[in-house]
């Protein structure tokens, strides 16, 4: 059977990087999606004509869209070998409360990924590799208050459970008091906290079924000069497909740095991370 991998997310900068190096690499069918329809076929007649590509549009917010992309790939008769979820919120609203934020990145980050494992990862094959990606802000000491991390760390974590703490965090937001609670000032580290969280769920739930699932942190994504670059991306994917492709089949259940190390969790996000 042909190798299947599925890249979510190919739209950003960071996503588009990481379909491109693999399309160069993958010796299989390669799976893309992308919100926008035009944005999705333009890139796949970018890349077609040197792999196996194929667009399918969905927003990971929609449950129906969600379904449409596992019925397109099962109706084939296909299992995903390799899944990278690189799934991200961009404001593009003008005028935003701070909750009406921290609810979309949520859908984002945490929500849409529940939903997409809960219906996608019954189609991954055996011994898949499934790599979500984080950054630097989710690591668990990002959060300030230690109950709070001890709570989201707990190993015992179900899946309902975490999903009340994150709706207390919500709801914090909603009154103004997040900051006071303890969650820090940023929802996008609140929200790459819970996505790894999500992370070390989902691997509890499928690593007896020979699935690999980690997540990543693919490096700032600023140049020195504090500029986005097509470099500083092209970095970043490096991360990404080491884990995706060549990391040892030991590291499951992990966050791994963007120096291609197995870091703990709850290391001080203000120190430069090395090996554990």
């Amino acid at each position: 059977m042909t190798n299947v991998a599925l890249v979510v997310g190919a739209a950003n900068n960071l996503g588009y990087q990481v379909l491109r190096k693999l399309t160069a690499v993958y010796k299989g069918k390669i799976y893309f999606t992308t919100e926008d329809a035009s944005t999705g076929y333009n890139i796949q007649e970018a890349f077609e004509r040197i792999a196996n590509v194929e667009f399918i549009q969905m927003d990971i917010t929609y449950t129906k869209n969600i379904i449409r992309l596992r019925h397109h790939i099962q109706d084939r008769d296909e299992r995903i070998d390799l899944l990278i979820n690189n799934t991200e919120y961009v404001q593009t609203e003008k005028k935003i409360t701070h909750a009406e934020k921290v609810r979309k990145t949520l859908s984002y980050n945490f929500y849409g990924y529940i939903n997409f494992g809960k219906l996608v990862y019954p189609i991954l094959s055996e011994h898949a590799r499934v790599v979500n990606v984080s950054g630097p802000a989710g690591l668990l000491a990002t959060i300030e208050n230690e109950v709070i991390r001890g709570r989201i760390s707990d190993p015992n974590l179900t899946e309902d459970e975490l999903v009340a703490i994150m709706q207390e965090y919500e709801e914090a937001a909603r009154k103004g008091i997040e900051r006071t609670e303890g969650w820090g000032s940023s929802v996008n580290a609140v929200s790459k906290v819970s996505l790894n969280a999500v992370t070390f769920l989902q691997h509890r739930e499928w690593s007896g079924k020979g699935v690999m699932i980690n997540c990543v942190n693919p490096g700032n994504m600023f140049s020195r000069e504090g500029r986005k670059t097509a470099k500083v991306y092209e970095e970043g994917a490096k991360a990404i497909l080491y884990l995706a492709l060549e990391a040892p089949l030991s590291i499951k259940g992990n966050f791994i740095w963007s120096n291609y190390n197995v870091i703990e969790w709850n290391s001080d996000p203000f120190v430069e991370v090395t090996t554990v």
